[in-house]
């Protein structure tokens, strides 16, 4: 069998305003500072949960944009990366988790893929767009 040129994503990075209000929302979801990636002089933090799912918080953000995500909530479509999609064992407990903790599901829950996921999207403090998915079934 021949080897794939891309075997796997290594991580998502995000641009954030604040870190350490990021790092609050990202290590409710199971991320923490990941000590390789952690140099006291970079722009960046890399997370790491215990699954291996890896996330670059990238703070030299300006501020939010008042009228939203740039890339998602306006008429005219910017090319670039719109969400950060991650695989999660149990909808139903991070749906009560993310409701517990006033997080807004602006999309979901609903089953797509010829019944294959089910999935939500958040938005992070910054309004990046998160997508969880729960795998149902191989169809």
């Amino acid at each position: 069998m021949p080897h794939e040129l891309v075997a796997a994503i290594d991580h998502v990075g995000l641009r954030v305003t604040n870190k350490e209000r990021a790092l609050a929302f990202y290590e409710r979801l199971g991320f923490r500072a990941d000590p390789d990636e952690d140099a006291p002089d970079a722009k960046a933090l890399g997370l790491v949960n215990s699954a291996g799912a890896r996330v670059h918080l990238i703070y030299n953000a300006a501020a939010v944009h008042e009228d939203g995500n740039l890339l998602l909530d306006h008429p005219i479509k910017w090319p670039g990366y719109t969400h950060a999609a991650f695989v999660v064992d149990d909808m139903g407990l991070l749906l009560e988790r993310l409701r517990d903790w006033g997080v807004e599901i602006t999309e979901g829950p609903m089953v797509v893929g010829n019944g294959r996921r089910r999935l939500c999207f958040v938005r992070d403090p910054d309004r990046n767009v998160l997508e969880f998915n729960e795998i149902l079934g191989e169809h």
